[in-house]
């Protein structure tokens, strides 16, 4: 081990080698903190002589946590026990074990945004709340909120919001559910209710590290603080000049005020970068250190200079278009991989010129960040029938495939078992069972909800005998939902089917590769997924994200485009000095990603939804880069 730990640097083997007491790491961008992290695991271990089962290290992906996981099975051999999770993940196992003690069943599905939001409108249906005043999606949005701050439904001072909340949940309830917020909330719920069960985790979980601590919310804080307050052997790895995520809960000040909650941390800076140039680094430094809320730290690197950041003034936003798939198409003549590159943009909408100029030049390409593969509806689809043999009180993913395929069983139907289901008390997967005293429908209707509801009994009674992959195809067969698929001849049908046939593959491989796994496993697993967990770094597509899902990323070169004030920063920071920060840091996070080449760009001209051309005026942020380290010589070779 202390081999391995000569490949650090001074202040990582500190990081590494300290044991006892909280620890506030501050890494700065390509500092290695994951490295350090993993380090850290196998020298607790190895050296110290802890067990595997008293770590937990949370990360905010299940790719970082692969990741980790990966290099601590190569440092030590073999497979361990600490738990690298993340914090959505932890929350969901520890609930497996003990959500019963709060009033809810272990089998428990989870319902992402989608399903949150078609939750949300069968709520307001039931308060005769019209959707056309009061948008599903925003109320969603606020419940996010209030579950995020850890807030009670007394707390909530519009009425019409705390009615909704308070429906919403007793409809999680019934429907033996959860949302991505409910994890957190509910663990939380049950160590503060449940002194023995908080007692077993603070005793499992003696040594913590928690990675990207300054993109922690209020919850997250929380749940931290709880398991680590007796032991008190806390690690916390962040970087506050990459706190991006305000509008998703993150809360800069966990970080920033670490040593508050726990005055003796010791602090350890992480500053040298092994990423960047030079000169790239000198751009990121001098655009931060103008923030007054952070830690004060300074990037440097043995790395060489490194070329001039090229910045490109365009009349108008297809001329910045235009110049960067040019640039790509001169880049890739000269042997870049088309994999390493990647183009930023501040909001979605800035893609599509890029796209569209992309298709011209025939430059192959990867928005990273758009519509996810689970995401699309044809999975969903397959996924909702496995929540339902998992759980048949979901009655959402009942609501999603009753008539899918088609079924001739519509709304109405849907609608009148679900009004008996709330008259008589009971689930509305029961209804099924007693659809024929469920009043006005007719007779072909009853018969095909007796067959749905056969098949689904059928899955449901057999699922023991069976894989996750075998059930899959069962579902996809018997329910003739693979069948339908093949039956269209349009491309837009056979893609559905190459979709599904290709989730039939990935759960192929799942089961291989864990292949004690159980269908909740699987389930949970699947509903945590994030953006990048399914961006492939191996593509050769050059890749277009936004500046936010760049964040955790690397490439050789990085073009970010739409340098224009109103943009980075953006127009709603103007007069929020915080938020201003912000985009101060979502920028600094932006030229940090490039390792060798750096092009900025800035459109004199925009058009506007409406308004017609927008003459734009430069990101005061690029005032603040020396003009040493900026070249406007943008001549094609």
């Amino acid at each position: 081990m202390d081999d391995i730990l000569s490949r650090l640097n001074p202040e990582q083997r500190k990081a590494v080698k300290i044991v006892r007491g909280p620890i506030l790491i501050l890494a700065g961008a390509g500092s290695g903190k994951t490295r350090v992290i993993t380090y850290r695991v196998a020298y607790l271990i190895h050296k110290v002589g802890v067990s595997p089962g008293n770590i937990l290290a949370i990360t905010f992906t299940n790719k970082a946590a692969e990741e980790m996981q990966t290099r601590i099975q190569k440092l030590l051999g073999g497979n361990n026990e600490v738990w690298i999770r993340t914090f959505h993940s932890t929350c969901a196992r520890i609930l497996r074990g003990g959500a019963e003690r709060i009033g809810i069943k272990n089998n428990f599905t989870i319902y992402d945004e989608y399903d949150q939001i078609s939750l949300v409108k069968e709520c307001l249906g039931d308060l005769e709340i019209d959707t056309k005043a009061v948008s599903p999606a925003h109320v969603a949005g606020a419940i996010n909120k209030i579950k995020e701050n850890l807030q009670s439904s007394t707390a909530i001072e519009n009425d019409l919001l705390r009615h909704v909340y308070n429906h919403y949940n007793n409809k999680l309830l019934e429907y033996n559910a959860l949302d991505f917020d409910d994890l957190i909330m509910k663990v939380v719920e049950l160590f503060k209710t449940d002194d023995d069960i908080l007692d077993y985790y603070q005793d499992r979980f003696k040594y913590i590290m928690v990675d990207e601590y300054q993109d922690t919310n209020r919850a997250q804080y929380v749940l931290t603080k709880l398991l680590a307050e007796k032991h008190r052997n806390l690690c916390v790895v962040g970087d506050d000049d990459q706190s991006i995520y305000s509008w998703r809960g993150a809360e800069i000040r966990n970080i920033l005020d670490f040593e508050r909650d726990f005055p003796d941390t010791t602090v350890i800076k992480l500053q040298q970068n092994y990423r960047s140039t030079k000169r790239i680094l000198d751009a990121a430094s001098a655009v931060v250190k103008n923030n007054e809320y952070r830690k004060p730290k300074t990037l440097w690197c043995e790395n060489k200079v490194g070329e001039q950041i090229q910045f490109f003034e365009a009349d108008d936003a297809y001329t910045e278009a235009a110049f960067v798939a040019r640039k790509v198409i001169e880049l890739g003549l000269k042997g870049a991989n088309l994999g390493e590159i990647a183009v930023f943009y501040r909001i979605n909408y800035q893609s599509r010129l890029l796209e569209e100029c992309f298709i011209t030049y025939r430059i192959p390409y990867e928005v990273v960040g758009s519509l996810r593969f689970y995401e699309r509806a044809e999975i969903k689809n397959v996924l909702a029938y496995l929540r339902l043999i998992n759980n048949n009180l979901d009655a959402v993913s009942l609501r999603r495939i009753i008539n899918i395929p088609s079924r001739k069983i519509g709304h109405e139907t849907i609608e009148k078992m679900s009004s008996f289901s709330k008259e008589h008390g009971i689930a509305l997967y029961d209804v099924l069972h007693d659809i024929d005293k469920v009043k006005n429908i007719n007779s072909g209707t009853r018969r095909r909800i007796k067959e749905f509801t056969r098949m689904i009994d059928s899955l449901i009674d057999g699922r023991e005998g069976f894989d996750i992959y075998e059930l899959a195809l069962r579902v996809v067969k018997e329910s003739g939902y693979l069948a339908s698929l093949s039956q269209e001849k349009t491309e837009r049908e056979y893609v559905r089917r190459k979709n599904v046939e290709e989730l039939l593959i990935s759960i192929k491989d799942y089961v291989r590769e864990r292949p004690s796994a159980t269908l909740d496993n699987y389930l949970e697993e699947v509903s945590l997924r994030s953006d990048i967990d399914e961006w492939n770094e191996s593509n050769a597509r050059v890749n277009l994200m936004t500046l936010h899902n760049a964040k955790g990323l690397e490439f050789d070169v990085v073009f970010i485009t739409g340098l224009e004030d109103g943009l980075i920063p953006h127009y709603k920071s103007q007069h929020d000095e915080r938020q201003y920060e912000e985009e101060r840091r979502l920028l600094y996070v932006g030229i940090t990603r490039a390792r060798e080449k750096l092009f900025m760009t800035y459109a004199r001209q925009r058009d506007m939804f409406r308004a017609g051309p927008n003459y734009t005026e430069i990101s005061p942020f690029l005032n603040e880069i020396p003009s040493d380290l900026i070249s406007t010589g943008y001549d094609f070779e």
